[in-house]
Order: C-alpha cells, then structure tokens, then sequence
C-alpha cells in the first residue's frame, strides 16, 4: 500500500489535469505503433482481450477497498457501465487493432483527430452544450485535415467515398471513443478503481465469444517473447495506467478539453511510427496536421480567454 508521501503526490497529481493529458499521451502514443508492428502475428480481438486479462488483476487489488460500499450503486446503474463497458473496453481497441491489419499507423493516429470534432457535436446532441463561433470554426478545420489524411491528398477518393477499410474501422473506433467520453461525466457516483473493474469484466465478457470465434475460425495468437511484452505494455501501461489517467482528465477538464489529447497524441505516435515502422510522412499528411493545428488553435483560444 502506498504510504503518506505516495499519497500526497497521487492527491497532488489528481488535480493537475493538464499534466495528467500530457501523461496520457506519452502511455498512448504508442498504441497504433505496436498495433500495427504486430497485426500479422497477434489477432486484433485476442490482443485486446489479453491486454484487459493483464489489468484486471491490478483494479481487482485496488477496487477492494471500495467496491463493497460502491456494489449498491454498481447494481442501480448497471446499463450505464454495461455501454461504458462495451464502448472503452470491447470495441474502441479491437475496431482500431482490425483497422491496423489494413492501415498504417501514422492514418490510424491523424484519424482519431477527429474525436474532438464528434465529441464537441456529441456534447450537443445528447446535452446541448454549443461550441462558441470561432470554436466551431476551429473544429470544422480540423475535421477538414482529417478528411485529407483519409482521403490521401486525393479529392476524387472523398468524390467516390472509396475509403480503405481500415480506415473505416479507426472511424468506428474514433466514434465509440468519443460516445465514452461524452458520457463518462453521467457516471455513477462510485471509485474509479470499482468503475475500472467492473468495466473490464463487462468488457471482456462482451469481447469473449468474439476471442473465441477469432480463434476458432480466423486464427489464433503466436505464442513468442514478444507477446508477452506487447501484452504486458499494452495491458499494464496502455490499459490501466493510461485509463485512469484520461478518465480523471475527463473528471477535472471535461469532455471537450479531454477531446484535445487527440491532437497531442499523433505528434508523438507519428514520430514513433517513422522511426520504428519506416513509415513515410507524406505531404498530405503535412497538411492534414497544418490544417488541425490552425483547428486547434481557434477551438480553444477564445475559451481560454474566458478562464
């Protein structure tokens, strides 16, 4: 258990949203990279659901304290954390590890720029919280950039909907994402660590006839040292790290602020694509990201103005 000290700093750093974004980052940003590096050997559903097999022994230390008060509410609110289940844990990484079978790393990363865009018009749909003019105009940008990754520099690929189908895959895991971060503020009143566990375990039953179809049907995961350390990445410092640091920036800057780790995220994941994979930085790619940083700056320069 930590002691007084640890305690202090993890009371300290719980406040510091900002700080937790950039965290977030750093454990994130390698996600699409290995993703994508281990997409012929590892399939997309088992890698998912062995990564959530290695975190849930970490919350299932952690929630003990707290889930025998918390369980009232875990019942009440069942539905709820069933769709957080389902969305954050069963479908954002398996769509997005299929994506990575056909698309490359660097698109997986610039696509989820979108995920600001879909949650500002998700905040507004479901709670109508209105983006101001010039944040509108900012995201409409950004959005711009995104559909020039998608489309390749290309305007006949956007004239002909031909997008690739990995492609296809990161935008239905871009949507899921953002549907999980509009909605994470309606949570129930619980400890994060007993919301965590809960989630995996709804998750992972969700994901298990699909792991078991997978790997009776398509193929199954070889079994190397890299698996282990892939898994033990993504399930230790991907998972349950990176999830409870982003679901605490949630907490403290909301769901739209929360959105922009999705621009902080493709810097440093393209940088680490490039320099693992060999991928190549193309000029449309240059764009894209001209295009979302001018976004960026319009969506949430005047809100800062306003703090």
């Amino acid at each position: 258990m930590p002691g007084p000290a640890h305690r202090g700093l993890l009371r300290w750093l719980s406040g510091r949203g900002y700080l937790l974004m950039a965290i977030t980052t750093v454990f994130w940003s390698g996600n699409a990279v290995i993703g994508r590096a281990v997409h012929e050997t590892m399939p997309p559903v088992a890698l998912n659901f062995w990564c959530w097999i290695v975190a849930l022994p970490v919350f299932a230390v952690l929630a003990r304290p707290h889930l025998r008060e918390d369980w009232p509410l875990v019942r009440r609110h069942w539905p709820i954390l069933l769709l957080f289940a389902i969305l954050g844990i069963s479908v954002y990484n398996s769509f997005a590890y299929i994506g990575l079978n056909t698309t490359t790393a660097i698109n997986m990363l610039l696509i989820n720029t979108a995920r600001p865009v879909v949650i500002v018009l998700l905040s507004y749909a479901f709670f109508r919280e209105r983006p101001s003019a010039l944040q509108a105009a900012g995201f409409l940008l950004a959005l711009c950039g995104t559909l020039g990754i998608l489309a390749r520099g290309d305007i006949e690929v956007l004239v002909g909907v031909r997008f690739i189908a990995g492609d296809l895959w990161v935008v239905a895991a871009t949507v899921a994402w953002a549907l999980y971060t509009v909605l994470y503020p309606r949570r129930p009143s619980i400890h994060p660590t007993s919301l965590m566990l809960v989630t995996i375990v709804m998750g992972l039953a969700v994901l298990l006839p699909f792991f078991l179809w997978e790997n009776l049907r398509i193929r199954t995961m070889e079994i190397t040292p890299q698996t282990f350390w892939v898994i033990g990445y993504l399930g230790l410092i991907m998972g349950a790290a990176g999830y409870v640091c982003y679901n605490r920036v949630v907490e403290v800057l909301g769901a739209n602020r929360a959105g922009l780790i999705s621009y902080l995220v493709p810097i440093v994941g393209t940088g680490l694509a490039i320099f693992f994979l060999g991928e190549r930085l193309h000029g449309f790619h240059v764009a894209g990201i001209g295009l979302i940083l001018v976004g960026v700056v319009l969506a949430t320069g005047k809100r800062r103005r306003g703090n």
